[in-house]
């Protein structure tokens, strides 16, 4: 064992901490601090109290937990509606939008009202999901025969691909390309499964 004391200007509790390393962690404690310098006396750093790096780490999995159920972040910016999940590329959503990732199945919205719409996309979407499609399109139409509401139905299909039934399926969706549908349509990018059987 080493003869080294520990520094005179530790509190207490981290002497004994000090006191109780053996020879290899005081070595290695020494190598990964050689460098640090103290504080200098007067300065504004406060060090945190420990009920502060409590409720640091509270919020920060707060912060998480709220992500991960919110599921997908979406954004609306002139027109265009994206919507992700954690992970998912800029360059992923930009393919999807002008589409270059080709939809395997479509569901056409016209006609329903938001409920219908509602239960037509979860089931949409959990079938294309568990048959292996890997992108869909969901037409919504541009709300020009809903009166004074406007387009009723896409903002229906946004809640719906980002409830928590379809955030099993659900990596991302855009507003779609102008050759399929534009502001009238979304196409989704459904997550891989597993394949079972």
């Amino acid at each position: 064992m080493s003869s080294r004391k520990p520094p005179s200007k530790l509190e207490p509790a981290s002497a004994r901490l000090w006191l109780d390393l053996n020879e290899e962690e005081r070595r290695l404690f020494e190598k990964e601090f050689a460098d640090v310098a103290p504080l200098r006396r007067g300065s504004d750093r406060v060090l945190p109290v420990a009920s502060d790096v409590a409720t640091k780490a509270a919020d920060a999995g707060a912060k998480r937990e709220a992500r991960d159920s919110a599921g997908l972040v979406v954004e609306r910016e002139d027109g265009t509606i994206t919507g992700a999940s954690h992970g998912v590329s800029r360059e992923t959503l930009r393919d999807l939008a002008r589409g270059e990732i080709r939809a395997e199945g479509t569901c056409d919205l016209h006609g329903l009202g938001a409920e219908s719409a509602r239960r037509r996309i979860q089931q949409f979407v959990r079938d294309s999901a568990l048959a292996g499609r890997r992108a869909v399109l969901v037409i919504c139409g541009r709300g020009l025969h809903s009166g004074g509401e406007g387009a009723v139905l896409r903002d229906v299909a946004v809640s719906e691909l980002c409830s928590r039934q379809a955030r099993a399926h659900v990596l991302a969706f855009s507003t779609a390309s102008p050759a399929r549908g534009g502001d009238g349509a979304l196409a989704v990018l459904l997550r891989r499964h597993a394949k079972t059987g």
